[in-house]
């Protein structure tokens, strides 16, 4: 499957440069991509419109016309899956708009040495959506889980029960520790003997309690919170 990327910058110099850099990378990776260049925000919205899609977009922030959290807002709605990428002389606006889960935020001045960081990043997630599921599989029942759609996993009893975007719930008969081998993914923490929590989907940490991306919170011991709060930090680093 071909990779669709979207890069938008007004400035010209600065457009050829991502372009050339993203391309490089995936070159190098041999992974097949389609890089399209918008120097016209408003032609990217259009596009959008019209129902064209990418994987990824790496945007700049202040634009003539449509500015790249406007964008960002579009994206977020009509494709939730895509990942965005900011290359911005403006990291103030990264607060703001974190709302519309963007994936990095890259300065300007350091393109050179942050974006192949921030697109190897972005790879091992984009295969970790499309190829990697946990596969449960019981007497009456086969069911494959996107590692991308669990949020955290739960002990109960002599089960392991996934909670899933949407609201969905699915267990196994298993200890966490045994799926936590299974999984055997960078993206997961086992906060502590009851809870494995899915990284790529916290948004934030009060207390005891981890808020996750679809706005459920789950509750980790208070032994964990200090061990947890720095391997979060040490994920989240990587984003700016």
């Amino acid at each position: 499957m071909m990779l669709k990327i979207a890069v938008c910058d007004d400035e010209q110099n600065m457009l050829i440069k991502v372009k050339k850099i993203a391309g490089h990378f995936f070159w190098t990776h041999r992974v097949d991509c389609d890089i399209h260049a918008y120097e016209n925000s408003d032609n990217l919205q259009y596009d959008l419109k019209d129902g064209v899609y990418y994987d990824l977009f790496l945007l700049d922030i202040e634009m003539p016309g449509v500015d790249g959290m406007a964008l960002a807002k579009e994206i977020s709605a009509c494709l939730p899956a895509a990942k965005i990428l900011f290359i911005t002389s403006h990291l103030e606006y990264a607060i703001a708009a974190y709302e519309y889960s963007v994936f990095r935020y890259i300065p300007k001045d350091m393109i050179d040495r942050k974006l192949p960081v921030a697109l190897e990043d972005f790879y091992k997630l984009y295969d970790l959506e499309r190829n990697d599921f946990y596969m449960i599989m019981v007497k009456n029942r086969v069911e494959k889980i996107s590692y991308r759609d669990i949020l955290y996993i739960l002990k109960d009893g002599k089960y392991a029960v996934f909670y899933i975007r949407n609201g969905i719930t699915t267990s196994v008969r298993k200890t966490l520790a045994q799926v936590f081998e299974e999984i055997g993914s960078e993206y997961f923490y086992f906060a502590d003997r009851g809870c494995i929590v899915n990284l790529a989907n916290v948004i934030g940490l009060h207390g005891e309690e981890v808020q996750m991306a679809d706005g459920v919170c789950v509750a980790i011991s208070k032994g964990s919170v200090s061990d947890f709060k720095s391997i979060l930090l040490h994920f989240w680093e990587k984003q700016i």
